[in-house]
């Protein structure tokens, strides 16, 4: 058999093997919680999301699957206040507490009936980059006051990668938040082509939101034309949302133009 029909095939079934591995990393389940810290205050939120499968999980919440916090035998239910779904494989929920916690005590996050392969409910210390059991000590105080922007955001770059099942595209944004706690950015994207709207709470990362997907899932697809127009509001870790007042901001999706290799 001729060497370069052999080597071709050869190169054929390394790439069929990364596909099939690459896709095969994409076909998960996974339940991860907000916030991230290990702190919450006496009237925070709990932020929920759901990838995959697991997105069936979150629109069940309190009906075929009750949640709650628990601390020792004492048990505090958790209420539905928006469920936001986003363009590829991730859905979440915000929820509010149902009493006010108590100074002190370690609460965990308990969903009873769920399947065995969704026993794991874990957050990210984005201190300790690391996966953590889903519980939070609890200290003093009630946050009323909303975040305040010190700069607001700028783009800096747009990034575009290609994977096995998927690129990965991103367009970044730059700035400063002035609040004591955690916060997520609630980032609402509009088409200009098709004035399709999508919102999504984003977790930021050093001072940089970053608005599109990763191979395997994310907020935003750009799959409905070129140029868009993004607001951001803040919403801190006990619910306070500060909400964008300024004229939205026009940007346009990366391509392999205007986009750096990462």
């Amino acid at each position: 058999m001729p060497y370069n029909f052999m080597k071709q095939k050869t190169l054929i079934l390394i790439f069929t093997l990364l596909t099939v591995k690459a896709f095969a990393d994409c076909i998960v389940t996974g339940i991860y919680f907000w916030p991230s810290g290990e702190t919450i205050k006496q009237n925070s939120i709990i932020v929920i999301e759901g990838y995959a499968e697991s997105q069936n999980i979150i629109f069940d919440l309190n009906k075929k699957y009750p949640i709650y916090l628990q601390s020792g035998g004492k048990k505090v239910n958790l209420t539905i206040k928006e469920i936001l779904l986003g363009e590829y494989d991730l859905t979440q929920a915000i929820l509010t507490v149902d009493e006010k916690l108590e100074v002190g005590k370690i609460y965990e996050i308990f969903i009873d009936s769920l399947p065995d392969y969704e026993s794991s409910l874990r957050k990210w210390n984005t201190k300790t980059k690391k996966y953590e059991t889903a519980k939070w000590t609890v200290i003093k105080g009630i946050d009323t006051i909303g975040p305040t922007w010190k700069k607001k955001p700028v783009e800096t770059k747009k990034t575009l990668a290609y994977y096995g099942c998927g690129p990965a595209t991103f367009v970044h944004f730059n700035f400063k938040i002035d609040d004591k706690s955690e916060f997520l950015i609630k980032t609402t994207v509009t088409s200009l082509k098709t004035k399709k709207k999508s919102t999504y709470y984003l977790e930021p990362e050093d001072s940089t939101i970053q608005i599109g997907h990763g191979m395997c899932s994310g907020a935003f697809l750009f799959k409905d034309g070129d140029e868009y127009e993004v607001s951001f509001d803040i919403m801190d870790a006990s619910g306070n949302l500060t909400a964008w007042t300024e004229k939205k901001i026009l940007f346009t999706k990366p391509n392999d133009e205007n986009s750096m290799n990462e």
